[in-house]
């Protein structure tokens, strides 16, 4: 594959990962096996795209010049994406047997069980956060420089990964969003798909003679 291919190619991924976290969220998905089970495929379909999609920004980075901050900044996302898979997988795989883990259970118990099961979710989630943020520093850090991008995208990818590595330290274990301040996940989100489709735009028009 081309370098021109794979950064069309990964952008367009950043884009469908994007679509499909949201689609995950906002679909009233059936409460049966077969919805659990599409539910987890549009889920995972996330994670999976986001790494070719960071492994294609990687690429262009590199196609102009190499830097330890650009292969650090891919493998935290890398690390970022299978940790927040895991984190789906965990939360389905709970909330399909809970039922059945909490049946014959006083309320009381009932309670504490799910309070329990919950913290390991707050704690993946947490994780992820922490990863993709120092994620976000690295290839902010990397793209600055790079042409076609530079301190436009570079500084905004800093400054989020900065605050959403801050808020998340400052409520730990609980989301910021629950605990009085702001839930910045959406502001990375659109910075992503943005980036995202700037990646496949800037594939689109590169030269062929850039090819590898």
């Amino acid at each position: 594959m081309s370098d021109r291919s794979l950064w069309i190619g990964s952008g367009l991924c950043g884009v469908a990962g994007v679509a499909c976290y949201l689609a995950a969220i906002s679909v009233p998905w059936p409460d049966t096996p077969g919805g659990t089970s599409a539910a987890l495929l549009c889920v995972s379909a996330w994670p999976v795209l986001s790494v070719i999609y960071c492994f294609g920004l990687y690429r262009f980075v590199a196609a102009e010049s190499e830097s330890a901050v650009n292969t650090l900044g891919l493998i935290f996302a890398i690390m970022a994406f299978a940790t927040v898979l895991d984190m789906i997988v965990v939360q389905l795989a709970l909330g399909a047997s809970l039922p059945e883990l909490t049946a014959g259970l006083d309320d009381a118990t009932a309670r504490a069980l799910r309070r329990g099961l919950r913290m390991v979710d707050l704690g993946l989630d947490v994780a992820w956060d922490m990863l993709i943020g120092t994620a976000l520093i690295f290839s902010g850090l990397a793209i600055r420089k790079r042409s076609g991008l530079g301190p436009l995208w570079g500084i905004p990818s800093i400054l989020l990964g900065a605050t959403l590595i801050a808020l998340n330290a400052a409520t730990f274990p609980w989301p910021p969003g629950d605990h009085g301040l702001f839930d910045i996940g959406p502001f990375v989100g659109l910075y992503v798909l943005l980036l995202a489709g700037r990646l496949a735009l800037l594939g689109r028009k590169a030269m062929p003679r850039q090819a590898g």
